[in-house]
């Protein structure tokens, strides 16, 4: 096929760095490329050149409109493409390429621009439509000295139409690293203040000025800024709905929220589907506390998805991002079956969302919805990065969920190692594991993974501790003092074993390590034994919340245990944390048919807290003892009742920085 008789017109100078990525990109889509450098020093011409541009040395005059027209009329093509070094072209097709030059009812694409933004490219990113492909016509020049843009030209024009293409163009320019080395800010604020002198009444410079200032973080400066724009903003200017956003959201960091609550609500009655304004005054009301307006705007967002192709975005905006807010808002609504599939569009929409996983992991395992959490594995497939794997791995294994933990096993990118293991352990989620041999199948990988040993050795230390056998624990137990200090100190914890270390406190983080490594193991006893001894060093709700499924998994009379231990200690009901505790342990008394205790004072101290996770849980107690009077069955509840334990802690986005790391293989 031909290649398309397209002119690729760019400005350079010092990109060595980019260049050849740029040029590469649109190898077998351009016909002719042309390059005024304007005092490169750095070797990109030769570069260039290599790729068989034509370069043209042009004197550096400080306006940037002027030095791409003189690129633009050196085009000999119909058609002409503007790129800058740090951008490329991202998976265009030449076919559909031909087709849209081949169209004679335009005379322009506005083309989607992926602006990576923040310290790695690849990651978040910023949207916006540019026309950078227009027809080689003289009427159609750039205007503005920075900032420019070619499109006020076209619609000058008799028969000026500009349609939108879906040719992504990825641009690295915005990354941290390239506006240190380029001193990006710096040099626009200087080219934007000179222009001004010339041309104050410049709507699209005092543009340009306003988003200087807001990307730089002077919010009140770049509202006052961009305000004025808003009493005079054209059909024409392709930039009003970003002037909207910037300026509203640069009121709400100013702190000055009614006058933000003011240009949100007029930008949406302008722009009604402009999914960033609807997500950025759902967080403005949120900050307010107005939960329920906050969550319609977010369901609105959603409804309109993705519209980058018509408005100025942000990467997972209507999508991945907003599914995750729209989750976190309705968890706080108690509505848990809405923020459950709020969460689980996220990882449909983006399944490398860790942050989306963190929230839809607990709240499918407290709702006993592990089928869930299995299909979405399944489909994810190789999307799974390493930060969501070493969540999701200990996930399943404090939850002893065998099904889910098979389903992770299946990721092609799970390390060789982690692999083996998970082969291994879910034996041990059975009554009747075959301990000896689960033991002798994890001390032969001990050798081939060598790198891995800590975590393996953990486990044999834990099933030591199954089998009760002492002699093995402290083995294993003594061979992990490298990588865990404070782990050989628990033993001391432990009814009946001796210490292997002298009588000092364990390290904060230790029983709640080793507590993950029993329960994942089946080691009730040594689990109980360990939490009558710990006593306050181990808070439950302040483990990983699947631990809390893992309990469930327990034998009932284990359970018993469990909260006879509870009722014996002392506890602190005023506080949320206090709180937390008696909520898991109506749950598991709930579990093994036990009528939890709760003296007068415990109750009016709970009630005392305000809390609507507390005060539901109260009121499934009073079913409880009132079913329990009657001799009659226990009322199902409408709330899991280890949801109302995550409620009462605030939900993961608010606890996560304080929570001990899971135990596990990843």
């Amino acid at each position: 096929m031909d290649i398309p008789a397209l002119s690729l017109c760019m400005i350079v100078k010092n990109e060595a760095r980019h260049l050849s990525r740029c040029l590469s990109s649109v190898k077998g889509l351009v016909s002719e490329i042309i390059i005024a450098d304007t005092g490169s020093t750095d070797g990109s011409m030769d570069i260039a050149r290599s790729f068989g541009a034509r370069v043209t040395r042009v004197p550096w005059e400080h306006d940037f409109a002027k030095a791409r027209n003189l690129t633009l009329r050196q085009a000999s093509c119909p058609w002409i493409l503007v790129l800058d070094a740090d951008e490329v072209t991202d998976g265009w097709q030449k076919e559909a390429l031909l087709q849209l030059l081949d169209n004679t009812t335009v005379q322009g694409y506005f083309l989607p621009f992926i602006h990576y933004v923040g310290s790695t490219a690849g990651t978040e990113y910023v949207t916006d439509n540019v026309c950078r492909l227009f027809r080689n016509d003289p009427d159609i020049f750039f205007h503005g000295t920075i900032h420019e843009e070619a499109a006020s030209s076209i619609w000058a024009l008799s028969d000026g139409r500009i349609a939108y293409a879906d040719l992504p163009v990825l641009h690295y320019g915005y990354v941290d690293e390239e506006l240190l080395l380029k001193n990006k800010t710096s040099r626009n604020l200087d080219l934007i203040r000179a222009a001004l002198q010339l041309d104050p009444a410049s709507h699209s410079l005092r543009y340009a000025l306003g988003t200087e200032y807001y990307q730089q973080g002077e919010y009140g400066s770049a509202a006052d800024t961009l305000l004025p724009l808003l009493q005079d903003t054209m059909a024409g200017h392709g930039y009003t709905a970003d002037i909207y956003l910037k300026a509203a959201y640069a009121l709400q960091a100013a702190g000055r929220s009614q006058e933000a609550k003011a240009v949100y609500s007029d930008g949406l009655a302008r722009f009604p589907d402009f999914t960033d304004l609807l997500e950025c005054y759902a967080r403005l009301l949120l900050e307010e506390g107005a939960l329920a307006n906050a969550y319609r705007l977010l369901l609105e967002a959603l409804r309109c998805g993705n519209t980058a192709h018509k408005y100025p975005s942000s990467s997972g905006s209507g999508t991945s991002r907003t599914s995750l807010l729209a989750g976190q808002v309705s968890e706080q609504l108690y509505l848990f079956e809405e923020a459950k599939e709020h969460y689980a569009q996220a990882v449909r929409f983006s399944p490398d969302l860790t942050a989306a996983w963190a929230e839809l992991v607990p709240l499918c395992l407290l709702s006993g919805d592990v089928p869930q959490l299995i299909t979405l594995t399944g489909a994810a497939g190789g999307a799974l990065p390493p930060a969501t794997l070493r969540l999701l791995v200990p996930a399943a294994l404090n939850a002893r969920a065998s099904g889910w933990l098979q389903a992770l096993a299946g990721a092609p990118q799970l390390p060789a190692a982690v692999r083996r293991v998970l082969e291994v352990l879910p034996e041990l989620f059975r009554q009747h594991a075959n301990l000896p041999a689960v033991a002798a199948r994890l001390e032969r990988l001990l050798p081939e993974h060598e790198a891995e040993q800590p975590f393996i050795r953990g486990y044999l230390w834990a099933v030591a501790c199954r089998a009760g056998d002492a002699e093995q624990e402290a083995y294993w137990l003594g061979s992990l003092s490298g990588c865990r200090p404070g782990l050989p100190a628990v033993p001391r914890l432990l009814p009946g074993t001796p210490a292997a270390e002298p009588a000092t406190a364990p390290a904060p983080a230790e029983p709640a390590y080793a507590a993950q490594l029993l329960l994942q193991a089946g080691a009730w006893s040594s689990l109980l034994g360990l939490y009558r001894s710990a006593g306050p060093r181990l808070q439950w709700t302040r483990l990983p919340q699947p631990v809390l499924i893992g309990l469930l998994q327990a034998p009932a009379a284990a359970q018993e245990q469990w909260c006879s231990i509870y009722e014996e200690q002392e506890h602190q009901y005023s506080t949320p944390a206090g709180a937390a505790e008696w909520l898991l342990y109506a749950a598991i008394a709930g579990s093994c048919g036990r009528l939890p205790r709760l003296v007068p004072a415990a109750e009016q101290a709970l009630r005392g807290l305000g809390s609507k996770a507390v005060l539901i849980g109260l009121a499934y107690h009073k079913l409880q003892l009132a079913a329990g009077a009657a001799a009659g069955p226990v009322p199902a509840g409408g709330i899991p009742r280890l949801l109302l334990v995550r409620a009462a802690l605030g939900g993961d986005w608010q606890r996560t920085q304080s929570a001990p790391s899971s135990a596990g293989p990843l």
